[in-house]
């Protein structure tokens, strides 16, 4: 009997985990999208409503390969970058990923090697995350 029981909370408790990374990992694919489109609205509402607080977890979240700094840089999303080094801090700049470069380096180096529409883009972007430091 008491075995059951113990098996019976250990799989309440399993769940509960597998739920929690479940609901994880859809906020944070909706705060990547967000971060995309641009919609400075949504991503607030997505982070605030889902919990999420980028100063604790930045470094977790991943679109695709890269950080939302990225994403946002690559999608020229001034507005969504803006709220993402707010509430991430100066550090989500200025530590290295895997590929040993900083954002602002990994930026810098998609605006110089990019074509006039790509520069466009990441243009805003890098001034902002250079402004910050």
């Amino acid at each position: 009997m008491q075995n059951r029981l113990l098996f019976s909370l250990l799989s309440v408790c399993l769940f509960g985990l597998a739920q929690a990374d479940d609901d994880f990992d859809r906020a944070v694919s909706s705060v990547c999208e967000y971060t995309k489109a641009n919609d400075r609205a949504g991503l607030r509402r997505k982070l605030d409503d889902s919990g999420i607080e980028l100063r604790r977890t930045y470094e977790d979240i991943r679109c695709g390969n890269d950080s939302l700094l990225r994403v946002a840089a690559g999608n020229g999303a001034v507005d969504a970058a803006t709220i993402i080094i707010t509430k991430a801090g100066k550090r989500a700049l200025t530590e290295p990923e895997k590929d040993g470069l900083t954002s602002v380096q990994w930026a810098q180096k998609k605006h110089d090697a990019g074509d006039a529409a790509t520069k466009g883009k990441i243009k805003p972007v890098l001034e902002l995350m250079q402004s910050k430091l």
